[in-house]
């Protein structure tokens, strides 16, 4: 998570109080692109207190809302806690804008960039669990920065040669996906960042659990093998194929895909990394602009041009074929 509100002890207890916790450690928690946290500590556990930084109070009330459903169903995941009047949670006024907080129970993990094979096995299956149950209806419908967003940038004219090319792939997805593909409750943000696991040190490494909900949808579950593949799965701006198989043969022991959903597999790792270039441009060109970041859309731009290069026949038979 990255830091975005400054909060000092005092203001961090103050916030605490409305649990009933009494801190006596606080820290900031790094990494992440959307939310403030800290990590905090009383005299029994820990926690990670979140200031929603990108998302709205109605936002983070629903996502309270699907913490909670996916405890009733085991989703090793982050566990909301309540504050001592039942709420799903708090608000911090900062600079006169309210922004939402979130406290959840801390989960002793690790994030660990290079994923195996045997990791990745582990994590599709994960996936597939969490992907086969039913979404409740408070979802949205949309994929928070997927093709139904690309319009609102292009012809702003900021990168000419990129909106450009954002037109050309928004209409090629558009045409190209099938109508009537499953969809589901997917994750929505499957990177390796969002994934836990038990040691980053023993040779048995045991996935623990997934974090940061914030882009959960009901959308194509398919999707979610392609963001997967793009967060867990990309060497030297291109798939390696051999963990993006190990992935997918994880997802399919829980859930076998359909026909349809091999046949678009590569077009959605495609479309996850030209989601993630919108979603870099809108972010650090118009949203909150940085100049040392402006161009960061350019690597998944390089992303999803590689991937589309490569021979659907190879990309299939990588995947899907028996051995």
């Amino acid at each position: 998570m990255a830091t975005y509100t400054k909060l000092n002890p005092k203001i961090i207890q103050s916030i605490a109080d409305e649990y009933e916790l009494k801190i006596i450690e606080s820290f900031p928690l790094e990494g992440g692109s959307g939310n403030s946290s800290f990590v905090l500590k009383d005299d029994h556990s820990s926690y990670v207190l979140t200031v929603c930084d990108d998302k709205n109070i109605k936002e983070i009330s629903k996502m309270g809302a699907l913490l909670l459903f996916l405890e009733s169903h085991n989703v090793p995941c982050s566990r909301l806690v309540l504050t001592s009047n039942n709420d799903r949670m708090s608000t911090l006024k900062i600079s006169n804008k309210i922004k939402p907080v979130m406290i959840k129970r801390h989960i002793e993990g690790h994030v660990i960039k290079e994923l195996d094979e045997a990791m990745l096995l582990q994590v599709g299956i994960e996936v597939a669990r969490l992907n086969n149950i039913p979404p409740p209806d408070y979802l949205p419908t949309s994929h928070p920065y997927g093709l139904e967003y690309f319009s609102t940038v292009i012809g702003l004219n900021i990168d000419i040669e990129y909106e450009s090319w954002l037109s050309k792939e928004m209409v090629n997805l558009k045409s190209h996906i099938f109508t009537g593909l499953p969809k589901g409750l997917i994750h929505g943000d499957l990177f390796y960042d969002n994934i836990l696991f038990n040691s980053s040190n023993s040779n048995t490494k045991a996935f623990r659990a997934f974090i940061d909900f914030e882009e959960a949808c009901n959308y194509y579950l398919v999707y979610e093998l392609g963001m997967g593949i793009l967060g867990c799965c990309i060497k030297r701006d291109t798939i390696d194929l051999n963990k993006a198989r190990a992935f997918v043969r994880g997802y399919e022991k829980e859930r076998p895909l359909t026909k349809e959903e091999k046949e678009s597999l590569q077009l959605f790792v495609q479309y996850a990394a030209v989601a993630l270039s919108y979603w870099r441009f809108n972010k650090y060109n118009i949203k909150e602009p940085n100049e040392s970041m402006a161009r960061q859309h350019w690597e998944m731009v390089e992303v999803a041009k590689n991937i589309s290069e490569i021979l659907d026949t190879r990309f299939y038979n990588s995947i899907f074929a028996k051995d």
